[in-house]
């Protein structure tokens, strides 16, 4: 065949309707397995791809589901991010990736992204108003917000179990003979931080203590390390354990420790974590750390895209997956 390859000029070929063609293509679509592979193998044979927007036209579905991410900084993002663009693939989605700053507002990216045809939002690490929120809902696109949990009953949000697991945190320390601990915060109106923080608070004071100090950390390596300075400075008073909001922040004060003090970790510092990174289990930082389920969230942010805007209440809303403590060198 010369020139562009139709699905008309394949499906004449092979003595089957065009639309037979767009189902081989489409790896939810009911067909039998040997044609299935005899039309994949024609198609390779004569150069046929499939146009993906022509189908999307006709299925009026685009098949693309926007990210919106911020904090790529952070590296738990990135490796989120993987994580998304694998699992999307294996359901026949593609990923449009928006990154805002750290911190960032989504709403001034939504006329652009809307533009797209997508079929879905998720966001994370990211702010949307509730206003951007139903115009996405107007427009029949379902947002899901994944690690964070937002008072809006008509958006899902996809967490770890961040306060019972902060509450693990505190009853590990305790259990260690630390009396005196700490908390390095991120930004303390995002639901994560002071989900964790209420849950660690709330652990120590079930076993008889009271938080020792809570620091902000900004979310970052540098803040944390000033953090540090802030708690381990000449004249304050001893702190034995530190719970920080994330690894980066984590990796912050345990690079502080290690180079501005003659404090031991974990003899006379514990320092534990939250993300189990890569960089967390590398032995020159063995961090113990709180695992986010990252595989386990993903997956119950692609179920719930299939099942539209939610009708309960924001606790309906919400979707909690169990984290895991993680035990290693640093406390």
């Amino acid at each position: 065949m010369h020139g562009r390859v139709t699905a008309r000029d394949l499906a004449e070929r092979i003595g089957v309707a065009t639309s037979t063609i767009s189902r081989a293509f489409d790896q939810h679509s009911r067909i039998s397995g040997e044609l299935r592979q005899r039309i994949l193998a024609m198609a390779d044979e004569v150069g046929y791809r499939p146009n993906a927007i022509a189908r999307s036209l006709n299925q009026r579905r685009s098949g693309i589901v926007a990210l919106v991410m911020g904090d790529m900084a952070n590296p738990f993002y990135p490796e989120a991010l993987e994580e998304f663009s694998l699992q999307f693939r294996q359901v026949g989605r593609q990923l449009l990736l928006f990154v805002v700053p750290r911190g960032g507002d989504a709403d001034e990216l939504m006329p652009q992204l809307l533009q797209y045809q997508v079929d879905a939002i998720v966001v994370t690490a990211a702010r949307l108003s509730s206003r951007m929120s139903e115009l996405c809902l107007r427009q029949g696109v379902p947002v899901v917000f994944m690690n964070r949990r937002v008072e809006d009953p008509t958006v899902w949000s996809v967490c770890c179990d961040n306060e019972r697991m902060g509450a693990a945190v505190a009853r590990y320390l305790v259990a260690q003979k630390r009396r005196a601990c700490a908390f390095v915060s991120g930004d303390p109106s995002i639901s994560t931080t002071a989900d964790r923080l209420r849950g660690f608070e709330h652990g120590l004071v079930a076993h008889g203590q009271r938080l020792a100090a809570c620091v902000q950390g900004g979310y970052t390596y540098e803040g944390a390390r000033a953090a540090a300075a802030e708690l381990f400075g000449a004249g304050k008073p001893a702190v034995d354990a530190v719970f920080c909001a994330n690894d980066l922040m984590a990796l912050g004060v345990l690079g502080y420790l290690r180079t501005n003090t003659s404090l031991r970790v974990p003899q006379d510092v514990a320092v534990i974590g939250f993300d189990d990174i890569r960089a967390a289990a590398f032995p020159e930082h063995g961090l113990t750390t709180v695992r986010q389920p990252v595989s386990e969230m993903v997956d119950c942010v692609i179920r719930l895209l299939d099942e539209g805007r939610p009708s309960g209440t924001v606790a309906e809303a919400l979707r909690e997956v169990p984290g895991q403590l993680v035990l290693r060198s640093s406390a």
